[in-house]
């Protein structure tokens, strides 16, 4: 339970922040929205941080919808976007996907079976 409202509060706070970003196209790390891609467990078992934002959409079969992007202007590194994807399973599933300088740092799922 600890864990879970930690990751809550952490991706409350970032969605928060990314809402003030207004030039998320001119970023290398904004990829176009996608709505068909459904990721299933096995997929999201498969899934480890510090892979890149590409060997991710390779494992899930496609590019999950970019929910925010922020960028503090100190380099590339420091760019997070998150991701919020479709999941197969319960009424609701989805998946939760950050990168930070283009590498998954946090992941989250909730009701995929």
């Amino acid at each position: 339970m600890k864990k879970f409202l930690l990751v809550a509060v952490a991706t409350f706070c970032a969605i928060c922040v990314t809402g003030c970003d207004s030039e998320i196209d001119d970023l290398k790390y904004a990829y176009p929205d996608s709505k068909d891609t459904v990721v299933t467990l096995e997929e999201y078992n498969k899934l480890e941080t510090g892979m890149t934002e590409q060997e991710v959409w390779d494992v899930i079969g496609g590019k999950c919808t970019n929910t925010g992007t922020t960028d503090i202007g100190m380099g590339d590194e420091y760019v997070t976007v998150s991701y919020g994807c479709n999941g197969e399973g319960s009424v609701g599933a989805n998946v939760i996907l950050m990168f930070q300088g283009g590498k998954l740092s946090t992941k989250t799922q909730a009701g995929l079976e």
